[in-house]
């Protein structure tokens, strides 16, 4: 027995079963009774827990918790003898780079892009029903839509996009809490992204890019190693979104809300918050550390605890959810917490709902007879990535 599991006998191993899709009944439970409690990860480390919708949020908004880091490293450190800021920051500096960030990525700027993500979903659909039945979902949809929609917005050339997806895959394919000691995924793309944001600054398009160096000739506080790292994190951020296949999955299992929606399409956008509150992508998040004394749940916190707030969970609280485990798409209000609350709010929440919005009532609207390939608890799942999501979805019309 290890020197942590001695010293701390009635410590949970977590997570407490293999994902699949939903979370076991036992944390679900938790989020009522034990909003806050002590699990140790696969790696051996101990963390605190953290499931109440109210823990939770004091979490990712109170300064006495830090965050760890990102999700990705996006060359927060100092570079040439200057300090870069970049979104997993806290405080003042955070603050600042996401207000100029937020001048290009508006939701007024995702929703005039509206109709092309239209378009994209329209030709892969084509591509797909052209193939024929049976498809993936995922292969098909799930993967190219926003990988397509976040290179184009950004202003990464077509011809380049597979670049972009091999490093992608190397910066992900690393198991949620394990070291890794292969070299930094990002040193290429950051490189490429340089060489992109010297080329739109001479001549500037509607995108991202070209929008953050106009930023910059406003403000020179913002910088292009700052640029290139808003560009890293929302390339790495938008190329994949599984809340697509896991909604999908949802309303498969709810199959009177699927025709509810085919009837009454003008319900997409509360259906897509619910199912984004619904549906959980994995049983990890991102931790923080407490840098002062705190009270969370009951529990009092030391400088140097680590937590784990879970926002999937959190978004279960029958506290602030009449019917949480109910897909109730006339839920209204609506207040989950999956793009996170505070000032981490995910900058590219709009894009998402827009293209989970878009991609759900495309397939809806074109496949009346759309059905699952294979029963729903057969489908396969990822377990190496901190957003664990489907690796395959097949599906019949």
């Amino acid at each position: 027995m290890s020197d942590s599991a001695t010293a701390h006998p009635g410590v949970r191993e977590y997570p407490f079963e293999v994902f699949r899709g939903d979370l076991p009944g036992e944390l679900l439970r938790m989020v009522e009774h034990e909003k806050v409690s002590r699990v140790r990860l696969p790696d051996g480390r101990l963390v605190w827990l953290v499931l109440g919708y109210d823990e939770v949020s004091t979490v990712m908004t109170d300064i006495r918790f830090r965050r760890r880091g990102g999700a990705y490293d996006t060359g927060s450190a100092a570079e040439a003898g200057c300090p870069v800021r970049d979104l997993s920051m806290d405080g003042p500096a955070h603050t600042e780079l996401r207000r100029l960030a937020g001048r290009a990525f508006t939701a007024r700027r995702i929703d005039a892009y509206r109709p092309r993500i239209q378009a994209v979903t329209d030709e892969l659909l084509d591509e797909m029903e052209r193939r024929g039945s049976p498809g993936d979902l995922v292969a098909d949809l799930v993967v190219p839509l926003p990988a397509i929609v976040i290179c184009e917005l950004l202003g990464v050339p077509a011809a380049d996009r597979e670049r972009f997806a091999e490093w992608d895959r190397a910066l992900m394919a690393v198991n949620t809490h394990a070291a890794t000691e292969t070299a930094d995924p990002t040193i290429a793309m950051r490189a490429y992204l340089r060489q992109r944001l010297a080329e739109k600054r001479a001549a500037p398009g509607p995108d991202l890019l070209s929008a953050w160096a106009e930023a910059q000739a406003e403000d020179p506080s913002l910088t292009d190693e700052e640029i290139v790292g808003l560009a890293v994190t929302v390339l790495v951020g938008g190329r994949e979104i599984g809340s697509i296949s896991a909604g999908m999955r949802a309303l498969f299992q709810h199959p009177d809300v699927m025709e509810r929606l085919r009837d009454e399409p003008a319900r997409l956008p509360a259906a897509v918050d619910e199912l984004l509150r619904y549906t959980s992508l994995s049983p990890t998040f991102l931790e923080q550390t407490v840098m002062a004394p705190v009270e969370l749940g009951g529990i009092a916190l030391r400088p140097g605890d680590v937590v784990m707030p879970l926002p999937w969970a959190a978004n279960r609280d029958p506290g602030k959810f009449a019917r949480p485990g109910e897909l109730d798409i006339d839920r209204s209000p609506n207040p989950h917490i999956t793009f996170g609350v505070g000032p981490h709010f995910c900058l590219g929440a709009a894009l998402g709902r827009v293209e989970i919005e878009t991609a759900i009532g495309s397939l809806l609207r074109r496949f009346p007879k759309l059905r699952p390939g294979v029963p729903i608890d057969e489908l396969p799942w990822r377990h190496e990535r901190i957003n664990c999501g489907l690796s395959a979805f097949p599906i019949a019309w």
